[in-house]
């Protein structure tokens, strides 16, 4: 196959990057602050995909069965992001519907309140701050919850993101500092040559580049299947709503111990959700995952119900056998890096793995915090 520049870019870059979501798009713009020159390649629009139906949500892990490792790395992306969307936002002009007001988790029975206390304590040694809350306590800082609440846990470093426009105000940013984003290009593959990743390749020819990195989400199995070298990621649907114009409406992220969402969004509505279920790629909207978003908010924020449905959709999550992200060089390969994996984490993860990865490439070896989601743990 003759090699040629995908149409539109002006030289090979240094880093080609497969998949256009909030993971590759923090990262090229990581690389272009260092100075790399950046191509993305994405199969559809950006954020169009798993990025962009996220719930948006940037809080704290919600299970000490997180293992430390993705824990730490969790709490210092979250504490990192207001920085981030200072520089995003300001570097574009555009906003993205970040509220920083803190998250409420409640629980409804004795048993919950219990583990969430737990759960708070743990917490609170990742770095947060931490404020348990009686049920009324917690009925008075969102008088929309209902007398069935028994007591939450109160972080006000969490925040929630309108997650389409900060994935298309990341991309935005990055093509302010040179990075080069190619849409609806379907990468078909990975050019290899003597052992190591020389460029993408497309339907029609051949971006070549100095290194690779696969970040595409759910499909980066697909895309990593002739190397040798397993990538397990798969598809896990997710399924929100919409709800406008309640008599009430939450100020802050609402969350039922033990799963479930409501966030607010500046757009006026909230977000409902998210389901979580490994169907392959189905992207269905499921009238069986409507019901159950309608009542978590019966649970939760009962006057949402005399609001209006505005949207309903779903996301494909990359998910992964052990639910951890993939992240580092591909065994047995030289200049081939992926990042992908991150589950219902990749808002939260986003500016960590982004600094990371950018770091690791760079230097050319992974960052040693990386160890535990090297895709070598998958043998291959």
């Amino acid at each position: 196959m003759a090699a040629r520049n995908a149409s539109g870019l002006s030289q090979s870059p240094d880093v080609a990057i497969i998949g256009g979501g909030i993971i590759g798009c923090s990262l090229a713009y990581e690389l272009a602050r260092n100075g790399l020159h950046v191509a993305v390649v994405e199969r559809g629009a950006i954020g169009r995909e798993a990025s962009g139906a996220s719930a948006g949500i940037i809080s704290p892990p919600s299970s000490i069965d997180t293992p430390r490792s993705k824990a730490e790395l969790t709490a210092d992306s979250i504490l990192a992001y207001p920085r981030f969307i200072e520089r995003i936002e300001d570097g574009t002009g555009n906003r993205t519907g970040f509220l920083l007001r803190g998250e409420l988790t409640v629980a409804l029975t004795e048993d919950e309140a219990a583990d969430l206390k737990t759960l708070a304590d743990w917490q609170e040694g990742l770095g947060f701050h931490v404020e348990w809350l009686d049920g009324q306590g917690s009925r008075s800082l969102e008088p929309i919850l209902p007398e069935s609440v028994l007591g939450g846990v109160l972080i006000r470093e969490a925040a929630s993101v309108f997650s389409y426009d900060l994935t298309r105000v990341t991309a935005l940013a990055a093509r302010r500092l040179g990075v080069q984003i190619v849409e609806h290009t379907p990468a078909i593959g990975i050019a290899m040559e003597n052992g190591r990743a020389v460029g993408v390749r497309l339907l029609d020819g051949l971006l070549p580049a100095g290194q690779v990195v696969l970040a595409a989400g759910a499909w980066s199995a697909q895309l990593a299947v002739d190397l040798g070298s397993p990538i397990p990621t798969v598809p896990s649907k997710g399924q929100l709503i919409a709800i406008a114009g309640a008599p009430q409406m939450p100020r802050r992220i609402l969350g039922r111990y033990g799963g479930g969402h409501i966030v607010p969004r500046t757009d006026g509505t909230v977000a409902v959700g998210a389901t979580k279920e490994r169907v392959g790629f189905d992207k269905r909207v499921v009238a069986r995952n409507s019901r159950w978003c309608l009542d978590l908010a019966a649970e939760l924020a009962p006057s949402l119900l005399d609001g209006e449905v505005t949207s309903m959709w779903t996301g494909l999550r990359p998910g992964t056998p052990d639910d951890q992200p993939i992240m580092g060089r591909v065994p047995g390969y030289d200049g081939l890096w992926v990042a992908t994996g991150h589950y219902h984490t990749g808002i939260q993860m986003a500016v960590i793995t982004a600094d990371l990865m950018a770091s690791s490439i760079i230097m050319g070896s992974p960052d040693p915090r990386l160890q535990s989601f090297s895709p070598a743990r998958f043998g291959g």
